[in-house]
């Protein structure tokens, strides 16, 4: 037994002594390999899989295409221009997640439908109680119908924080470009292609805005209005009137990055001082019971088994 242990441990001290010298003699060759996968191998397998996604995805619309097509031309004809320009304002609130008016209104029907219609057509018949059948049904249509109302408000504050969040260093930088002598316009391009997100998609619309026809008072005008954000608003506000007036750029726009910075603070303080108060509740409802059953319990137990003189 002992000889049989030895032998074992003589073959994983060659195995580990013979893979240490290759390893040290291929050192070289392994790296390169390493990079080799790394750079190049690893793009490829990653742009083929990409490909095949892409492909399904095709597949997959072009299925749904003719039927979406063939709901969206009944729906253009029924949905009013009031009902339209409601749901374009919820749309362009929330960054455009859908195409247009229709097609959100069609994703409400079609979600309605696939929640409600399997309980009516599988549980109603079998169920006894026909009246809380509807009820659920009903309740259920209701609901899929006003989900995606709740996703564009979800869309809508998470879109406003994002700009809020990236106001100050965007301001900042194209204060920086203006100060080093470079125009507006050019400066907010430059700035839109570096620092990504929804800022820069509303600047890039406000720039393509100005290259269509309009003056850059009337495409702030329109970016003013296509963001909900009050700081943004205000100073959007701000560069309208500079512009008018002819006032520097640079100047206004660093006396607007500071005040931008001052309300986010600001912001910061008022979150903190509703946090105990925000925090009064689970503590009510969840942590003082557990506490007192863990405080309490052994009295308790103690005090109903053996009663006071125990």
């Amino acid at each position: 037994m002992l000889d049989m242990l030895l032998l074992f441990l003589l073959a994983g001290f060659a195995t580990t002594l013979i893979a240490g010298i290759l390893l040290t003699f291929f050192r070289k060759q392994i790296a390169f390999n390493e990079r080799v996968n790394k750079y190049f191998a690893e793009p490829i397998k990653k742009q083929k899989e990409d490909l095949i996604k892409d492909d399904n995805k095709k597949s997959i619309k072009m299925s749904i295409d003719p039927y979406w097509n063939k709901g969206t031309e009944m729906l253009n004809k029924r949905v009013s221009a009031t009902e339209r320009k409601k749901l374009d304002i919820l749309l362009r609130d929330a960054g455009y997640p859908f195409k247009s008016a229709i097609d959100f209104r069609l994703f409400q029907i079609v979600l309605s439908a696939g929640i409600s219609l399997p309980f009516l057509f599988f549980i109603l018949p079998s169920s006894d109680n026909k009246m809380l059948t509807w009820v659920i049904t009903f309740t259920l249509a209701l609901l899929g119908f006003r989900l995606p109302v709740f996703y564009l408000g979800k869309k809508k504050t998470a879109r406003i924080k994002a700009i809020n969040v990236s106001m100050p260093d965007f301001f900042d930088t194209v204060n920086l470009l203006l100060e080093a002598g470079m125009g507006l316009d050019l400066a907010l391009v430059e700035v839109s292609k570096k620092i990504k997100g929804p800022l820069a998609n509303e600047f890039f619309q406000t720039l393509e805005d100005m290259k269509l026809g309009k003056s850059r008072r009337e495409a702030f005008y329109a970016l003013r209005k296509r963001v909900p954000s009050d700081s943004f608003q205000s100073v959007i506000t701000s560069l309208i009137q500079a512009d008018q007036l002819g006032i520097g750029m640079a100047k206004v726009l660093g006396n607007l990055t500071v005040r931008v910075r001052e309300q986010r603070r600001e912001a910061a303080r008022e979150q903190a001082m509703k946090a105990p108060v925000k925090m009064l509740f689970p503590m009510v409802f969840f942590i003082f019971p557990s506490l007192f059953i863990v405080i309490l319990g052994p009295l308790a137990i103690t005090l109903i088994t053996k009663g006071l003189g125990g």
